[in-house]
């Protein structure tokens, strides 16, 4: 997948605090990440310049502070059928974000 400049997307990867986790938030986006190939680059969300957001919350309650992120496309991930829902979409669409 490339974004508009036709480089690979580039995805910030920002996690909760993990306070109170219903799922391994890691081993999910491990598991997104290896569906992915080499479609995205998953970086921590503070490594330059992102295409967009992974904002990966540990439950529905989805309280990580987001701000900062004004002006990037942002989405949250609260548990599995989320993470789908972005591998549809995103990843495996072809047609960017």
């Amino acid at each position: 997948m490339k974004n508009d400049l036709g480089s690979m997307l580039r995805v910030g990867v920002k996690y909760c605090g993990g306070c109170n986790p219903e799922y391994d938030r890691v081993a999910l986006v491990e598991q997104i990440e290896k569906r992915s190939g080499e479609k995205i680059d998953f970086t921590p969300y503070g490594n330059g310049k992102v295409d967009l957001i992974l904002a990966v919350h540990g439950c529905k309650t989805a309280c990580a502070d987001m701000s900062g992120f004004e002006g990037t496309e942002i989405w949250n991930i609260t548990d599995i059928k989320d993470a789908e829902k972005f591998i549809g979409e995103v990843v495996n669409s072809g047609t960017g974000i």
